[in-house]
This record gives C-alpha cells, sequence and structure tokens, in this order.
C-alpha cells in the first residue's frame, strides 16, 4: 500500500514539475522568437488603447517577414482586402490607405475585428500579425 501511494505520489510529483509557471512565460518564451516581439503593441482589450502611438519606430522588416506576411494576407485577408492589397469595391478597407505608422491601431483592428471585419484574436498567432504588418506597411512592396 505505501508503495503503491509512493508511486502515485511520484506520478503527480512529475506531471506538476512538467506544467508551465503561468502563460505569461509561455506568451514571453514565444515572444522571444518573433522578430520585434518589443514594437508590439500590447493587448489593451476590446475598449482598444488610450492612446496610439505610432509604428515609426519599426525596422525595415526582412525578406523572410515580409514573404511570410504576404502569405498570412493572401491565405487570411485577401479574400475581403484583395490580392496585393488592391481592393475590387469590396466593403473592405483598402489596406493601401492604411496608415504606415501606426501599428497600435492595426494590431487592434485585427485582433478585435472591426465593423465588417471578424477578430482574428486566437486565430492568426502574434507573429502571423506582426508578419502581415510588416507587408500592409510596406505597402505590399519590399
Amino acid at each position: 500500500m505505501k508503495s503503491r501511494l509512493l508511486l502515485v505520489g511520484l506520478g503527480l510529483l512529475a506531471c506538476v514539475a512538467f506544467i508551465p509557471a503561468s502563460r505569461a512565460d509561455d506568451a514571453k518564451a514565444a515572444a522571444a522568437n518573433v522578430p520585434n516581439a518589443d514594437l508590439i503593441p500590447p493587448d489593451a482589450g476590446e475598449a482598444g488603447p488610450a492612446s496610439a502611438p505610432t509604428g515609426k519606430e519599426w525596422p525595415k522588416p526582412s525578406q523572410a517577414q515580409f514573404d511570410e506576411g504576404k502569405r498570412v494576407f493572401q491565405n487570411r485577408c485577401a479574400r475581403c482586402h484583395g490580392w496585393n492589397m488592391v481592393n475590387l469595391g469590396s466593403i473592405a478597407f483598402d489596406l493601401r490607405q492604411f496608415p504606415h505608422d501606426d501599428a497600435t491601431r492595426f494590431f487592434h483592428d485585427v485582433r478585435y475585428g472591426k465593423k465588417a471585419m471578424p477578430a482574428w484574436k486566437g486565430i492568426l498567432s502574434e507573429e502571423d500579425i506582426a508578419d502581415v504588418w510588416s507587408y500592409v506597411r510596406m505597402g505590399g512592396k519590399m
């Protein structure tokens, strides 16, 4: 009986040892692999940020980040916003006109949606959104 309890206790201890300390730790670990993760605007919730700092401090994206942003855009966004951001008259915002220095607004609108646009939080990762931002803020041209 004692050996059975000992085995159960060791099994529980082993399980607990593999549980991450917190989701914040997971987010930090994931963010470590995201280019410019320190520039991604914090999630201010559905109400939106109190102030919108500009995205001017974003460096030019790498070719790989731009290409990944274009890929995600074409797979997820082009249906409404148009291939290569050329909007052919749908109700979607013409992203060629989006301010290329307003990362906070972009991240908020993608996370929570706006008007007819659905929310992408939980569908697109922060890295995906950052990649699409790299594509959009460069006007689709590298």
